[in-house]
């Protein structure tokens, strides 16, 4: 009982946004929409006044407003998610929180978990899930995309999980420090415990990529194993225009 009271602020976003997302499932039929969406907008402008630094430096500004852009789009975006009946839908949704979340990644110096993130998830498995929906689905949307099953016990199991996040990031009472800021170097001293002045050895072999790095993957990928990576891209859109031609014509305007 304590715990809630003294993190009572932490309730009113929480409430809010477990009000919208339950408002926003599919249930068979048509509820207002300006309602959850007001709920959900009411819910990130309290948690974003919450979690954000009271005093923040000018060059840290930029960095700040990008963090927040990304995040309210990953969080929106899986929202509407979740909340979409449509698949189709439900898949580009998809897509874009994938392209949020690796804007923080960009965000916290990790450029090559970004590139994969993309290739893997808003590249393969979002074409994979489309080509599912055409081919399976021959006949339209069917009844169990219109109304979700537990939208009660999955909003309560999902809001419990995030209200044990927000009370963690409060009881650590400090900012989280972003990984990397200063450099590799001082990175690694700090998680092994050595000093920053290590002796790097040089490369021998001057045209070696380096390893770990984009420079290294594209060439690697566009170098080494270039004729595989055409085939594969070939073959993919082999698929794509196959599964476009065994869709069933819809009428214009839906999906």
């Amino acid at each position: 009982m304590n715990i809630i009271l003294d993190h009572w602020h932490l309730l009113l976003p929480l409430l809010l946004g477990a009000l919208a997302v339950w408002w926003l499932m599919p249930v068979g039929y048509q509820r207002p929409r300006i309602v959850g969406a007001l709920a959900g907008i009411g819910a990130l402008v309290v948690l974003a006044d919450i979690l954000t630094p009271k005093s923040l430096a000018a060059e840290a500004a930029v960095e700040t407003v990008l963090f927040y852009v990304f995040a309210l789009g990953a969080i929106g975006s899986a929202a509407l998610m979740v909340t979409s009946s449509n698949p189709v839908y439900g898949a580009l949704w998809f897509a874009l929180t994938t392209l949020s979340v690796c804007g923080l990644f960009v965000l916290q110096d990790a450029p090559f978990l970004a590139a994969s993130t993309i290739v893997v998830y808003a590249g393969a498995i979002i074409v994979t899930f489309l080509f599912v929906i055409m081919l399976a689905q021959q006949a339209g949307a069917t009844n169990y995309d219109g109304r979700s099953r537990h939208p009660v016990g999955a909003t309560f199991m999902a809001f419990i999980l995030l209200g044990t996040m927000l009370y963690g990031l409060q009881l650590a009472g400090k900012d989280v420090e972003r990984i990397g800021k200063n450099g590799p170097s001082a990175t690694m001293s700090r998680v092994t415990g050595t000093r920053s002045e290590l002796t790097v050895p040089k490369v021998v072999d001057g045209n070696a990529a380096p390893v770990g790095t984009l420079h290294g993957l594209g060439r690697a990928l566009f170098g080494d194993y270039l004729f595989a990576v055409e085939m594969a891209g070939t073959l993919l859109l082999v698929a794509s225009i196959g599964a476009i031609a065994m869709a069933p014509r819809r009428a214009q305007g839906t999906l």
